[in-house]
């Protein structure tokens, strides 16, 4: 009896497609984490650019975030 509808896998072939899944759900993470220290690596600039706004138009000094 045949309840998945395909034909019958072996188990080398069983072996292989979940060692592929593991291997494309790792590079998934990879991308995805890289993506996130992306976007808090941006945020972080962000916020050093915006703390560095002089502290007042008279005084002019700023944060060299660069330095």
């Amino acid at each position: 009896m045949n309840v998945s509808g395909s034909g019958p896998v072996s188990l080398f072939d069983s072996v292989l497609q979940t060692q592929a899944l593991r291997e494309e759900i790792g590079v998934r993470l990879l991308k995805k984490s890289q993506d996130v220290a992306a976007q808090q690596g941006e945020a972080m600039v962000q916020l050093l650019e915006q703390a560095g706004q002089p502290l007042s138009r008279e005084s002019g000094q700023l944060l060299d975030a660069y330095a």
